[in-house]
């Protein structure tokens, strides 16, 4: 069947009816989808944001393609505005949009899950054949050194003058043309994307999507039976247009932790833990000057890693932190500008001498979505000190490595921005204080607010993704985490919905 739009009239209708209603389309609601409808289920996706795909949608424009690909444009930040937090509004969700990077959980933290909060299916042993197919779903290979571009080069190149352990990163193209707009989606349609991949299985498996369709809340209806009432919304998802009603046997929510949290919270589901536990893992933009053209915005934007300070930690899993090279296109790049006036317009010009990364610091899950006031949410998290000392530690590893392959300057996107032409300067990061309204930093992988927990006072969902105490509502995002996964999100959390689901099917037969 053809995917359903809500903004074309006529088409929301009350009434619509399903055995499993799946809210996001993402990473964890497309694998569910299809998962179940492969499995027997009668399943109906429904997806905020519209369906975007080809390059006659994909127009590798910034403002257009925030608009419609980032939830709340690209504007969403955690209450101090310190931590841009990005996450997709598309059918297809976060992979749409992200850089394509496919690291998987590392064993060390399915241990920690496993051994510290009491998940016994949560182990290595266990989770492996859920590894495996997410890791075929996604066709995941690792990025040719062909398509290596000079960025991630400069980075490899320094690391390496340093002896610094690094890899080139595997990733999830099939026919990339190096473009270079991974981050405002692929119009060659290279991505082993969930909207190239899992959301068409689940049609062919029978499942029907309905896009431009806002769940509000799930209402209790009779004999189990729920109720989402829903907003169809217009042909660019700015305005409610209609009210309409699903009713189903059973519901997963996949919105992403944000989305997830705000529906059980209008619904009065999710106990005390709701929204708590959020993990954003900021990330740290560090820029360096070349004497070559360096032309970054080419290619594949995040192909290499510095993996040397990675650590397995028994108390947390896995920690430390690692080095990417990274790129965007130009809005993107200039959202990270400090400079105003003509210096920034300088700072802009300069784009194709530039070399960048970003600093990965998995941090504790410190953050909380909360609601203070009526039909409003906001995300509280403040950076914790243990944190910002390891992201100045990255910071001058990153730098070390920009100066050793010949960088003339490098600094750290803070106001006033760091800027370091010698090892002789890098104590100048002392200074960076990282405090609020003097740095931008970015957060693409949003974790918890609906974390799993072997008892109900310690989580709002059973092990299996089941909410405590509202029995036929589960959670499959990279909310159910107990604490951060420590890397990239997408193979983490297709790994779980994998695992999620294929245990639903099993003790729905039951």
């Amino acid at each position: 069947m053809a995917i359903v739009d809500c903004s074309t009239p006529g088409q929301a209708k009350d009434d619509l009816r399903c055995d499993v209603a799946v809210v996001g389309s993402g990473c964890g609601g497309a694998t569910a989808a299809r998962v179940l409808a492969e499995g027997g289920r009668d399943v109906l996706v429904l997806e905020e944001g519209g369906d975007y795909v080809g390059p006659e949608r994909l127009t590798q424009r910034d403002l257009p393609m925030y608009d419609q690909l980032y939830a709340d444009r690209g504007s969403r930040t955690n209450a101090d505005r310190t931590i841009s937090v990005l996450s997709g509004r598309v059918l297809g969700g976060g992979g749409v949009i992200n850089a394509c990077d496919v690291v998987p959980v590392h064993p060390q933290t399915w241990r920690y899950w496993q051994n510290v909060h009491g998940l016994a299916d949560w182990s290595p042993e266990a989770m492996a054949p859920f590894v495996a197919k997410a890791l075929h779903d996604l066709e995941a290979s690792p990025i040719p050194e062909s398509m290596v571009n000079r960025n991630n080069q400069i980075l490899r190149e320094g690391a390496g003058a340093l002896g610094l352990a690094g890899e080139v990163m595997h990733h999830n193209r099939v026919g990339c043309l190096g473009l270079g707009t991974c981050l405002i989606g692929c119009p060659a349609g290279a991505k082993r994307n969930p909207r190239m991949v899992a959301v068409p299985k689940a049609l062919e498996a029978g499942a029907r999507v309905v896009v431009r369709a806002r769940v509000v809340s799930i209402q209790p209806g009779k004999d189990g039976e729920k109720t989402l009432l829903v907003r169809a919304l217009d042909a660019k998802g700015y305005r409610e247009t209609a009210t309409f009603r699903v009713r189903c046997k059973r519901v997963v929510l996949a919105a992403g932790p944000v989305g997830t949290v705000s529906i059980l919270r209008a619904s009065g589901l999710g106990g005390a833990w709701l929204g708590r536990g959020l993990s954003l893992q900021p990330q740290v933009a560090v820029v360096a000057r070349m004497k070559e053209r360096v032309n970054a915005f080419d290619g594949i934007p995040q192909s290499y890693a510095v993996t040397a300070f990675e650590r397995n930690d028994a108390a947390r899993g896995l920690h430390g932190y690692r080095i990417e090279g990274i790129f965007g296109t130009p809005g993107i790049l200039g959202s990270l500008v400090t400079q105003a006036g003509i210096a920034g317009k300088q700072a802009m010009a300069a784009l194709p001498h530039v070399a960048a990364c970003l600093v990965l610091v998995p941090d504790d899950p410190v953050g909380q979505i909360t609601f203070p006031w009526s039909g409003g949410r906001r995300i509280d998290y403040t950076l914790a000190d243990e944190w910002k000392s390891r992201a100045r530690e990255a910071v001058r590893t990153a730098m070390r490595c920009y100066l050793a392959a010949g960088a003339t300057e490098v600094l750290v996107a803070c106001a006033p921005p760091i800027v370091v032409r010698s090892e002789r300067e890098l104590g100048l990061l002392d200074g960076l204080s990282f405090a609020p309204a003097t740095i931008g930093l970015i957060s693409a992988h949003q974790q918890g607010g609906t974390r799993v927990a072997v008892r109900a006072e310690r989580g709002v969902c059973a092990p299996d993704g089941q909410v405590w105490g509202a029995a036929g509502v589960y959670v499959c995002d990279g909310g159910v985490f107990p604490s951060t996964s420590s890397t990239h999100t997408m193979a983490p959390i297709l790994t779980v919905a994998h695992a999620l689901a294929a245990g639903w099917l099993s003790a729905w037969r039951a």
